[in-house]
């Protein structure tokens, strides 16, 4: 099963809808944020931010991001930023379902106003041009987009799986219909 990888600003749920879809599908979880911070051999984004800057990040995200998609049957929770490297998009498309859990400016304000953990929102004025930066690469790279706003994550992980079936029975008629050809 090829794997399913969230995308999407702080705050869209990426986190919750992972943890819920990988039980619902028996398939592994992967955070990259995690992944990056044991790669770090720091303790959190917010410490690689500080002591070695969001360039080092990027850089371990690219890493851990070209690691991830040799496997398969993973819900891959990407972190905010991913879509900033064409390489790591890339990687993932090659190998993932890319949904973008889209929601608005104002939703993600209000999901993290006692978050202290977001080194790229501690300006909001800041994470705002960023949100708005972001948007349209999001939606350039994902193959389905899921507005998340009052939304629970049961909702966002049911219609993910009902997608997905849908997916995998239009692939797998495309290839009986490929065999029947030959």
């Amino acid at each position: 099963m090829k794997n399913i990888a969230l995308i999407g600003f702080m705050g869209a749920g990426k986190t919750t809808v992972a943890a819920l879809l990988s039980k619902e599908l028996n398939l592994s979880l992967v955070e990259t944020d995690i992944a990056i911070i044991r790669l770090s051999g720091l303790t959190s984004v917010n410490d690689i931010f500080d002591k070695k800057g969001e360039e080092y990040f990027r850089e371990l995200e690219k890493k851990v991001i070209a690691e991830v998609t040799k496997n398969n049957n993973q819900v891959i929770s990407c972190g905010g930023g991913v879509i900033s490297s064409a390489e790591s998009m890339q990687a993932l498309k090659n190998n993932a379902i890319v949904i973008f859990l889209h929601a608005s400016f104002d939703e993600i304000k209000d999901r993290l106003k006692n978050s202290t953990n977001r080194p790229l929102f501690r300006h909001e004025e800041k994470a705002m041009l960023v949100y708005a930066e972001r948007l349209p690469i999001y939606e350039r790279y994902a193959d389905e987009i899921i507005d998340t706003d009052n939304k629970k994550p049961e909702e966002i992980v049911q219609y993910i799986i009902n997608k997905y079936k849908n997916n995998e029975t239009i692939r797998n008629q495309k290839h009986l219909a490929n065999i029947r050809q030959c």
